[in-house]
């Protein structure tokens, strides 16, 4: 296993502290993304997988081949260290949280699939209300944790912890101070100002410095929380700590393991997905899914790609619009013939809402049409993504609502998402405040899994799905429901855990 850059083409050892590609640019990160040994993971399946599955094994340890953190401490004769601190690590969360890291159970949905006119045995939900946290982030900074604390395993002098930096409007930060306290690591979670209570309290008690950034709510927090975090990343030399593979590659393979047991589990009963929709705001969980599928087809654990879709909501659908950019170049580059009337709209300044809600059918046809020649155009295909990231910031906006920056302004791991929707067959869906409502309702309704209205947000894509007549009758698909209900935390909040950052105080404060 190598980690390597898609857009510069080079490859970098397991044992690097590069945590993307050195290459990036003000033009946008160029990622690491990990090149396994198919032919190495294929000897531990079915039998390896399949014994350890039924032992009921924490699924780090299930997969642990196929993670980069694993195959580094392995090389430097750390295998079973390894396994054990993966253990140690969910043991301490749940002394602290209630939770490990445990196998979020699959639910085969069938009053729900009902309830949006799917029949019976098709669609499978997997419950990440019940991750440690109640949502899928803990696992992605999980997988980075387990890449940190290999690092300072195999050197020959260990540094001391480094100081752990993420920004959040709530789900990723409770995550990261769950498993960052867990670890022992120091951590700064950049969140706004009126965030909840409770999650405030609940991250200092977990050992969490709360930097409330004055100015950002709930609302509008990406880009404002994002801005003071990268600040301080820059001047203290902390290590990101986010779910984004733009912030550190090893956050996706933590993620990745969420997948792996969706479908495993979906192999063991032989009901292979053939779509699946997942929500969508800075990208993180979308990419490791559709990583993980992509990793499993390579090892013919499953046949085809699931068709990947993913949803955002009316009020903010930056990566729709991507979606669509990175459609048209590919356009342009001849990669791809694009029906005329669509061609000419996506030269035009065009409204990605607008498009799918005119021109579905064209948009569909060409979407299948490509995925289904992707096996002879894969390498043009491929060489217009890597064109892309050179100039990933071009074709990944921040979203701009009444003349400022909305909530998910940015879909950071972007473009590993378009990909995929693109070589599957998959499309952008958007929906608005009502479908999500009902869509929740819906998921409580029909499954009884304390689920907020984002985290069943993949239900109202399917919901738009079904009705667009894009899923056949039959088809077996899956969403995720992350993100549980409202929090309590029944403790005070530790108030010297708690700081300020008003708009022209330096960032240089959290450092007195």
């Amino acid at each position: 296993m190598q980690l390597y850059c898609p857009v510069c083409g080079k490859e970098y050892p397991l044992e690097t502290t590069e945590l993307f590609c050195p290459e990036s640019t003000e033009n946008g990160v160029h990622p690491l993304i990990k090149r396994e040994n198919t032919a190495e993971l294929a000897r531990v399946f079915p039998t390896t997988l399949t014994k350890r599955w039924n032992d009921n094994k924490l699924s780090f340890s299930v997969f642990r081949e196929f993670m980069a953190s694993y195959q580094l401490a392995a090389l430097h004769g750390k295998a079973t260290w390894w396994v054990e601190r993966v253990l140690a690590l969910s043991d301490a969360c749940e002394r602290t949280t209630g939770r490990g890291f445990v196998r979020t159970p699959e639910i085969q949905a069938d009053d729900l699939a009902q309830a949006v006119d799917l029949p019976k045995g098709s669609l499978f939900v997997k419950n990440e209300t019940l991750q440690l946290t109640g949502s899928h982030e803990s696992r992605h900074l999980a997988g980075v944790i387990m890449h940190l604390e290999t690092l300072r395993e195999i050197s020959d002098n260990p540094a001391e912890k480094k100081t752990l930096a993420v920004y959040s409007c709530g789900d990723a930060a409770l995550g990261a101070a769950a498993v960052a306290g867990a670890a022992g690591y120091a951590l700064y979670a950049f969140v706004p100002e009126n965030i909840d209570d409770d999650d405030v309290a609940m991250m200092t008690n977990l050992g969490t410095n709360v930097v409330k950034v004055a100015g950002a709510d709930r609302d509008d927090a990406d880009e404002p929380c994002r801005a003071r975090y990268r600040e301080a990343v820059e001047k203290f030399g902390w290590t990101p700590f986010t779910p984004y593979g733009t912030d550190i590659w090893s956050a996706v393979e933590g993620a990745e393991t969420l997948e792996y047991e969706f479908l495993f589990n979906q192999y063991t009963i032989d009901a292979p997905l053939d779509a699946q929709v997942v929500q969508v705001g800075g990208g993180g969980l979308a990419n490791a899914v559709s990583s993980a599928n992509a990793l499993f087809k390579r090892l013919d654990i499953i046949r085809k790609l699931p068709r990947f879709y993913t949803c955002q909501t009316s009020a903010c659908y930056p990566l729709a619009q991507s979606y669509f950019l990175v459609l048209r170049e590919l356009g342009r580059d001849g990669v791809v013939t694009l029906p005329p009337e669509l061609a000419m709209l996506l030269e035009s300044s065009f409204d990605a809402k607008s498009l799918l809600e005119n021109n579905l059918g064209q948009i569909k046809m060409t979407a299948g049409l490509i995925a289904e020649m992707y096996p002879k155009i894969s390498d043009d295909l491929e060489s217009v993504f890597a064109k892309v990231g050179k100039n990933r910031n071009e074709y990944f906006r921040p979203w701009v609502l009444d003349g400022k920056n909305a909530a998910g302004t940015t879909t950071y791991d972007g473009l590993e998402v378009v990909r995929s929707m693109i070589v599957s067959g998959g499309l952008p869906l958007i929906v608005d405040d009502d479908e999500l409502k009902k869509a929740n309702e819906l998921a409580r309704e029909n499954t009884g899994v304390d689920v907020s209205a984002y985290g069943s947000s993949g239900l109202a894509g399917l919901r738009r799905l079904v009705k667009s007549k894009l899923v056949q009758q039959g088809e077996r698909c899956g969403i995720i429901f992350t993100g549980a209900g409202l929090r309590k935390c029944g403790l005070p909040a530790v108030q010297s855990r708690i700081f300020t950052l008003n708009a022209d105080d330096d960032v240089s404060k959290l450092a007195k």
